[in-house]
């Protein structure tokens, strides 16, 4: 049986206030540890406010995966997916800075919302992931590369397909972050099954993270994820995820 490293993804602040207590203090109660890694949208209506969040990420050392939620604009054109792409790159660069950003190692992973509806087209994502590489390089004068990753329904074969082809044609893939829920309303670390959770499309790159129950705590609560528990694909995720730098509370 193998469980990897908890993780946690939200729409809403993880200030945010639930019983008396913020998300992070839910989450951690759930795992009996903070998460590792906190997924946060940028380029959307949940966007991530660095000075009311770093500051209590940071403290619990918890690490944001930046998500860009351009949701309903993925079945578009090259071109749509290459403009959305210097969006996000200038987006989590100006909410962390170039510089900080740089002495952390300079690369980051960011995933592509893809909820199913509308599913991925692959010239949507090859404009996207090129973009996103080569503006968030242009933007920080070469401090920092945001390494192109897809988020996803397990299921939506659609969407994998299209990512592969992506691929072939010469668009780079770090990883997928798989929804595939097991339950509702949150729950502990399920093992992490390559069968339960891997797309029945193959995929050019690793399964990096699972999400694997919804709606903890409601809608306004977060979703549970967990790290693949391979120990080079944790290292991995953590080396390119942002620990917040230290912010005052706004």
């Amino acid at each position: 049986m193998a469980i990897g490293l908890p993780g946690a993804d939200s729409s809403v602040l993880v200030t945010s206030m639930i019983n008396g207590q913020t998300l992070v203090d839910l989450a951690t109660s759930l795992y009996g540890r903070p998460p590792a890694v906190w997924g946060r949208y940028f380029g959307g209506w949940a966007e991530y406010r660095h000075l009311r969040e770093n500051q209590l990420l940071r403290a619990n050392n918890i690490r944001v995966l930046p998500i860009a939620q351009q949701t309903n604009r993925v079945s578009g054109s090259f071109a749509d997916g290459s403009a959305d792409a210097a969006s996000n790159a200038e987006d989590v660069i100006n909410t962390f800075g170039a510089a900080y950003l740089g002495s952390q190692g300079g690369k980051v992973l960011m995933f592509l919302d893809v909820e199913g509806a509308p599913s991925l087209s692959a010239p949507y994502y090859q404009g996207w992931a090129q973009n996103l590489v080569t503006h968030s390089q242009a933007f920080s004068q070469g401090a920092v590369t945001l390494s192109p990753c897809v988020y996803a329904p397990q299921g939506d074969n659609t969407t994998w397909s299209a990512l592969a082809s992506a691929c072939a044609q010469g668009a780079p893939c770090n990883g997928a972050w798989i929804a595939r829920w097991r339950s509702a309303g949150g729950g502990p670390l399920l093992d992490f099954a390559a069968g339960l959770v891997d797309p029945n499309v193959t995929i050019p790159c690793n399964v990096l993270l699972w999400q694997y129950s919804n709606d903890c705590h409601g809608p306004g609560g977060f979703d549970c994820d967990e790290i693949n528990p391979d120990p080079n694909i944790q290292a991995f995720v953590l080396s390119q995820s942002v620990l917040p730098p230290e912010t005052p509370m706004a």
